[in-house]
């Protein structure tokens, strides 16, 4: 089993002591987690005999203090429909304010001004049935505002085991950490922007250490680029959760697929102890700054489908698999984290979001479509698509040592039976068309879903434009950045990877080339996109028209800033007009009006103040035959001679 016995509801007189979350713990916790049987109880609901093994309910802070707020969460897979709860002192329910959040998982969060004295219930149902009941002893006095010393052989301390319920958790803080309106443009400058959001983060200053602080030398630091994202998400969780959490060190896989040695995890004395801090929040943030932001890159999630020997395991492609938190793995490198599936609302067809980091350390939110998420089955460029994270487990007794399960074994346990190779055949066409057919179930309006993908390349567009913002920051106090040679210029490190953009600008070319040919797309999927208005010619003529329309808009407008700090708007009519010095508009050295496809001679183009080195320039020429095809190289190819 992955998951550690749960502890039966206590009886009144566990309820007058503060009892650890798990028998190996010896802190003085606030929460005991019912996950196994639950007692008959006199006041407040019928709990069940057992708990929905699926059902997870958390609180936060760690410590629940009589008169101080609190929240509390319930989350489930599976079952969609939506859950609620109340919270018992003795008979009397606690008035709170709650939010409902249906679809995967099933949630529900529950905010209270005053926890009461003594001990509550949280009574979870769905529908009018109790589905799980948890005790929450609650301290008289709050605990120290100061992490505790760090630990000889852990990095911090492991009191719960991953499980479905704990999966449903997770998923559910990820999905309200990166919550927002259809539509809203998120963005931050880096992960800890997020976690110090008390509004958005389910466990904000969970420990009552001011570790959520935006204050970097009181809070935790989190800048992960793509590839370390997935990992600081969910080792951010496995710590406020005291999780077992680790990772492998993998290959690059150049011609074949990565692959990844043994699990290294949070057991065992800190690598690179912090000097001059030897508390538990130093030593977390050296293991999340150097361990894991060195430790892992987008090999990690490349490994193929079915090698159990890695850090995630392939998911089938379905509503209740594609939940927040789990991966998308591209062909070649980037990686994605899923944060919430939103249904069709009226004419408006689903959408699915994912936020990724840049090597800037920025952090966006960005919807499913064919210019974001690459498909490219080949087995030489790795295993890419949907994966969720193997669930780490504490094996062994006296010298336990961390595991992780195997493809057959995780698909035996309860609530992981998600576990599938099947989308690793599929060709790109059908791999898109079964998305499209998973986010919007049903026909779907043609015209409208254009309408959607010129909106998507609009957002693409404007990341770019913050990309090349970026890059004229950097060169207020720099003068140039080293290019590197053949594929290395879309995987390398430092100053290059922070600031090009050939990775965005290659997907951009391809989103552009989706939005221009769209109306193949729609010849493809007829019995998907009908129109009662329209014959077929009839339809292809009316979404070429709507086309111009849109790209003319200016509500698709850009506004980029030149080298002397004035902005210059461009529609998306220009920047498709432009494509070809996309192809080689990727270079920091360039200024942004030639970054921009600016015209030799024009206005737009004067203020221009910087271009890159004629060497640089010709590995470009030489190099744009990548982009013309919209084909990345693989991972060691040089690149053609340069003249």
């Amino acid at each position: 089993m992955l998951a550690m016995t749960g502890l039966g509801c206590p009886s009144p007189r566990e309820n007058e002591a503060e009892m650890a979350i798990a028998p190996s713990a010896t802190r003085s916790d606030a929460v005991i987690l019912a996950a196994g049987k639950a007692e008959e109880i006199s006041t407040g609901p019928r709990c069940p005999a057992s708990s929905d093994p699926t059902v997870g309910v958390m609180t936060s802070p760690e410590r629940v203090v009589s008169g101080e707020p609190f929240r509390v969460v319930a989350a489930a897979l599976g079952d969609e429909s939506p859950l609620s709860l109340q919270v018992y002192e003795g008979d009397r329910v606690l008035a709170g304010e709650f939010s409902v959040r249906p679809g995967v998982p099933s949630a529900v969060i529950g905010g209270f001004e005053r926890a009461p004295a003594g001990s509550m219930r949280v009574a979870v149902e769905r529908g009018s049935t109790v589905v799980s009941c948890t005790n929450v002893v609650v301290a008289k006095t709050p605990g120290s505002d100061r992490p505790p010393l760090a630990s000889r052989d852990r990095v911090w301390p492991i009191d719960r085991a991953w499980s479905p319920s704990e999966e449903a958790l997770f998923s559910a803080w990820v999905r309200e950490l990166f919550h927002a309106e259809r539509g809203a443009e998120l963005a931050w400058k880096a992960l800890d922007e997020v976690t110090s959001i008390a509004a958005r983060n389910l466990l904000h200053d969970h420990f009552g250490w001011h570790e959520d602080s935006p204050d970097p030398k009181v809070g935790l630091d989190l800048e992960p680029d793509c590839a370390d994202t997935p990992y600081f998400l969910r080792g951010y969780y496995a710590w406020k959760r005291r999780l077992p959490f680790g990772f492998r060190a993998c290959s690059r896989g150049e011609g074949r697929a990565p692959k990844c040695g043994r699990l290294r995890g949070v057991l065992g004395p800190p690598e690179d102890p912090p000097e001059g801090a030897n508390h538990e929040l130093a030593v977390v943030q050296r293991y999340f700054r150097r361990t894991l932001a060195w430790g892992v890159h987008s090999g990690n999630g490349r490994a193929a489908l079915a090698d159990d020997e890695s850090d995630f395991y392939p998911v089938e492609l379905s509503r209740a698999a594609l939940r927040p938190g789990v991966i998308y793995a591209d062909p070649y490198g980037h990686l994605f984290v899923l944060v919430e599936l939103m249904p069709p609302d009226g004419s408006s067809p689903g959408i699915l979001y994912a936020i990724d980091g840049q090597p800037d350390g920025s952090i966006t939110r960005k919807r499913f479509w064919e210019g974001n998420f690459l498909w490219n089955p080949d087995p030489a460029l790795g295993g890419s698509g949907f994966k969720g994270f193997r669930p780490t487990s504490l094996v062994g007794s006296g010298s336990p040592r961390l595991a992780t399960p195997s493809n057959r074994d995780l698909g035996n346990e309860p609530g992981y039976a998600d576990v599938s190779v099947a989308q690793g055949g599929l060709g790109a066409a059908e791999f898109y068309d079964r998305m499209d057919a998973l986010i919007t179930p049903g026909t779907r309006d043609p015209i409208r879903a254009l309408e959607e993908a010129v909106t998507a390349l609009h957002e693409a567009a404007k990341v770019r434009v913050t990309s090349v913002g970026n890059a004229e920051e950097f060169f207020t106090s720099h003068t140039r950045i080293p290019m590197p040679s053949g594929h290395a210029i879309f995987e390398t490190t430092g100053p290059w990877e922070d600031f090009s953009t050939p990775a965005r600008d290659l997907r951009l070319l391809i989103a552009i080339d989706l939005v221009l040919g769209f109306e193949d797309k729609v010849a493809r999927n007829q019995d998907v996109f009908r129109s009662a208005e329209h014959s077929p010619k009839e339809l292809r003529d009316a979404l070429a028209g709507t086309r111009a329309r849109l790209l003319a808009d200016p509500a698709f407008e850009l506004r980029y800033e030149r080298s002397d700090g004035s902005q210059w708007t461009l529609r998306l009519a220009d920047v498709i007009a432009r494509v070809d010095a996309f192809e080689i508009g990727y270079n920091p050295n360039d200024c942004p009006e030639v970054r921009w496809g600016a015209p030799t001679g024009s206005p737009e183009r004067s203020t221009c103040r910087r271009r890159a080195p004629d060497d640089q320039h010709r590995k470009m020429l030489a190099y744009r035959h990548w982009f013309k095809s919209r084909r990345r190289p693989s991972r060691g190819d040089p690149g053609p001679p340069v003249d």
